[in-house]
This record gives C-alpha cells, sequence and structure tokens, in this order.
C-alpha cells in the first residue's frame, strides 16, 4: 500500500512541474475574451462605416440641391442612390436663414428682412436628411438592433 501511495505522488508531483501543456490552457482559457473583442472590434467598424455612409448619402443630396436647385424629387434620388447601402432620404426642405456664428443658420420667416448680424438678405438654404439602419452581427447588451443612423446637411444654394 505504502508502495502505491509513493507512486500516486511521485505522479502527482510530475504532473505538477510539467509545463508543456500550460500555454495551451492558457490560450484556451483566454481565446472567448479574444472572440468579443474581435467581434466586437467588427461590428463597431460596420457601425463606423454606415454612418459614414449615411453622411454622404446626405451630402450628394446637399450637392445635387446645389447644383441644381431645390428640385425634391432629384434630391431625394441623389440621396437614396448615393451609396451601395440602403439609405431612406428625408424630405428635403427649403428654408430662409440667416448665418449665425453661435447656430450656424438661423431660419427666419421673412426674406425680405435683413440679417441682423450681417445687415443682408437672408439666403435660400436647402436641408437634406438621410437615415439607414444597421443591424450587428451579434445582439450587445444596452444596443438596440437595428441600430437608427441618420444625418442632415443644409446648403446655401442662393
Amino acid at each position: 500500500m505504502r508502495r502505491a501511495r509513493t507512486r500516486s505522488q511521485a505522479l502527482t508531483k510530475r504532473f505538477l512541474r510539467d509545463r508543456s501543456g500550460a500555454s495551451a490552457a492558457e490560450f484556451v482559457l483566454i481565446l472567448p475574451i479574444l472572440a468579443i473583442l474581435l467581434f466586437g472590434a467588427v461590428d463597431v467598424g460596420g457601425l463606423a462605416w454606415a454612418k459614414i455612409q449615411v453622411g454622404a448619402a446626405a451630402r450628394a443630396g446637399a450637392s445635387y440641391a446645389l447644383t441644381n436647385g431645390f428640385d425634391e424629387a432629384g434630391i431625394t434620388s441623389a440621396v437614396t442612390n448615393a451609396t451601395g447601402l440602403t439609405v431612406t432620404a428625408g424630405t428635403p426642405a427649403q428654408i430662409f436663414g440667416c448665418p449665425d456664428l453661435a447656430d450656424g443658420i438661423v431660419e427666419v420667416e421673412d426674406d425680405s428682412v435683413a440679417c441682423p448680424d450681417s445687415g443682408e438678405l437672408p439666403g435660400d438654404y436647402v436641408t437634406v436628411g438621410a437615415s439607414a439602419d444597421y443591424s450587428p452581427i451579434f445582439g450587445w447588451p444596452g444596443l438596440a438592433n437595428p441600430v437608427q443612423l441618420s444625418a442632415t446637411t443644409k446648403v446655401r444654394i442662393s
């Protein structure tokens, strides 16, 4: 009996001293964390790409308005056809506005009254909006699925 105990103790000590599989065991423990980080990076990259595409679509609509004037159908077509992403165009709006250092463009009702800061008449502006849904690869806690992305651009056309 004593010999069996000594032999099992020797095997246990040998097993505890053997480090040949330690790296594999550590890798198996770390692998799920690395996979979550990788998939999270892919999802964040896809979200950033989709946001950039939505902004580009809104800018394409504004560029069309700048070149061709206010044409609701043309602006909407420019927004929806601007990128490979399925983008929904908001209804373009034509407004009168005055430039303002603090607020950007301040909408005014009467285009015959001079702007308070510059003394010039208000300009014609077009507001173009675009939106799209982005569905992440995985459902993440605290993140809606799909994520609603939107962008708005204003451009002076006259």
